[in-house]
């Protein structure tokens, strides 16, 4: 959170110069004391710039900082579906710790809604149901051999740990997609079933891209031998 408040990097605003010859919508969205400036591109809705003035305390100049760097390559109707727990989370030192404290929540509240008004302003722009971009792109809490004693555990409490880093590290980015996903079934061999719902259904990358961020998450925080496999 403090790098974020030290170094922000989406501080400041679009002109109308910007636009020009380019196939884009400036969208404007504000509550209280912030202000998001977005560069939407018009044939999808796809979010390609946005930057952010506030005035007031720090935890709004870094609640900004994340709303502007959080909707980046989504479309307008995914950025509309973000939390201010997503927010909150982006920024975690540590994942069961809040970074907000309770008083500096209504900075992320005034992002969110900043947010939405933000994505009024793009609702007669076409936006594609199924995307390329992967909402999920963690790195932090690596465990390159993955959770002491993995081998031990139950199968049962092995799939506890799955459905638990899929309940708060996977499933809410899914959603932003008007998605899901659960755990159908964890096989001895450390195979992982999972199926989708939602518009994840229908969308070509839950066997490609998404499937890899799945995958990915859950080898790099609970254990290397896991494979994900979507039950179609």
């Amino acid at each position: 959170m403090e790098e974020k408040l030290a170094k922000p990097r989406f501080v400041g605003f679009f002109r109308p110069d910007d636009l020009e010859g380019r196939s884009l919508r400036l969208a404007v969205g504000q509550e209280g004391m912030l202000r998001l400036y977005w560069l939407v591109d018009v044939e999808d809705g796809i979010i390609a710039d946005a930057r952010f003035q506030a005035f007031g305390p720090p935890e709004l100049i870094v609640a900004g900082e994340i709303a502007c760097e959080l909707v980046l390559r989504k479309n307008y109707d995914q950025a509309s579906r973000l939390t201010t727990d997503l927010l909150d989370r982006h920024v975690r030192d540590h994942k069961e710790t809040p970074s907000f404290s309770k008083e500096a929540w209504t900075y992320l509240n005034q992002a969110i809604s900043a947010i939405d008004r933000a994505a009024n302003e793009c609702l007669d722009i076409p936006f594609a149901l199924q995307h390329e971009t992967t909402p999920i792109a963690h790195d932090e809490g690596v465990l390159p051999d993955g959770i002491p004693g993995w081998a031990t555990l139950s199968l049962e409490t092995k799939r506890k740990v799955i459905e638990e880093v899929v309940e708060k590290e996977i499933r809410p980015y899914i959603e932003l997609d008007a998605g899901g996903v659960t755990i159908q079934e964890l096989k001895e061999n450390g195979e992982v079933l999972i199926a989708y719902s939602g518009s994840c259904t229908t969308c070509h990358s839950s066997t490609g891209s998404t499937l890899s961020a799945i995958q990915n998450i859950l080898q790099s925080r609970v254990h290397p031998s896991l494979v994900v496999t979507p039950v179609l």
